[in-house]
């Protein structure tokens, strides 16, 4: 196991941003977490101060903002993960507004508005069709190019936690304690499965499973065509965060501390790993290795096979949110908005 430290390669720090902006918000948005996302070698930051950035990742170079004065902001925070293809990036806001901006200068090129905020990642279910999964209790699929609603889902509570998709067929969990399975190219419900307690995290979906976790402390494996239950495991307390399957293993943190990896076929346990703190965001695998976020502002590097530690690196503020892997680099961004670039 290697020491303590790991070697930063940048570090772009949020907070004089929001030191400028505090007088000119008339009023702070809502205490809440930022993702991160990455796409065709641009890193897209959210804040909770108003802004999102495009960022070059080598050297956290600023592209664009958005707004683009200094001076202002926005009356919300980004707390999901953006998505981008065709030349656009699409932010959700806790406004409840999707924006698409332009992904070479973040000009914006359309906006809709949902019934409530918007915590979710955004997801691109194809070229077509952006998903976003809003606390209104609904999901909406609008066309990427114009905004133009497509279809919309009613569920009975928030949706958190980002929608998969896989063979025309979208998944999304509620707080409704339940999971559902839609078809992608109308919205039409395929199927529901009923958890005990609210879905806070995405599923993920390979191999004829769906996995879906709850806050009854159970990860759930489903039929993706039926929904019948295949198995489930208990962890120590609550699974937030989306479970990360690879190959033949699903990965998924608690906050009981714990970071475990199962067999994917069968439920059962392959290792567990004790994070030292509260593990809120779903990991990331990258090349060969785990990386895991905790509220207690330690990110670990996990030998994704043996669950052994490799590294760890220690900030002074909760991650919240999953980090992002470019070539040989992890990007994490902390509670307090600083944004860390990490030697892998």
């Amino acid at each position: 196991m290697k020491s303590l430290r790991a070697r930063v390669l940048g570090l772009f720090s949020l907070l004089a941003v929001a030191s400028v902006l505090t007088g000119c918000m008339g009023g702070t948005p809502t205490s809440s977490w930022s993702s991160l996302s990455i796409a065709d070698g641009v890193l897209y930051v959210g804040t909770q101060q108003g802004r999102a950035f495009a960022l070059q990742p080598d050297t956290a170079a600023q592209l664009w903002s958005y707004p683009p004065q200094v001076d202002k902001a926005l009356q919300t925070t980004f707390p999901g993960a953006a998505a981008a293809l065709g030349g656009l990036v699409y932010f959700g806001g806790n406004d409840g507004r999707v924006y698409a901006l332009d992904a070479n200068t973040g000009a914006q090129n359309w906006s809709v508005t949902t019934g409530g905020p918007i915590v979710a990642d955004l997801v691109m279910a194809d070229e077509q069709t952006l998903l976003v999964a809003s606390q209104d209790r609904r999901l909406y699929a609008y066309a990427t190019d114009n905004g133009a609603k497509l279809w919309d889902f009613a569920t009975g509570n928030w949706i958190w936690g980002r929608p998969a998709v896989a063979d025309g067929r979208v998944y999304v969990g509620s707080f409704d304690h339940k999971l559902y399975c839609l078809d992608l190219s109308s919205g039409a419900k395929q199927w529901e499965f009923t958890a005990g307690a609210a879905m806070a995290g995405g599923p993920a979906v390979g191999e004829g499973l769906v996995y879906a976790a709850a806050l009854d402390s159970r990860l759930y494996a489903l039929d993706a065509a039926s929904g019948a239950e295949r198995w489930q495991f208990t962890a120590g307390h609550w699974i937030w965060g989306s479970p990360v399957l690879v190959n033949d293993v699903v990965y998924v943190g608690s906050l009981d501390k714990k970071v475990y990896a199962l067999d994917a076929a069968t439920g059962n346990l392959r290792w567990a790993f004790d994070a030292q703190g509260m593990v809120r965001a779903g990991p990331t695998y990258a090349n060969g290795m785990l990386y895991v976020g905790t509220e207690a502002g330690q990110l670990f590097a996990l030998d994704a096979t043996s669950g052994g530690q490799r590294w760890l690196f220690t900030t002074n503020q909760a991650i919240l949110s999953s980090p992002v892997v470019a070539d040989d680099t992890v990007f994490v961004q902390t509670l307090g908005d600083v944004l860390y670039a990490i030697d892998a």
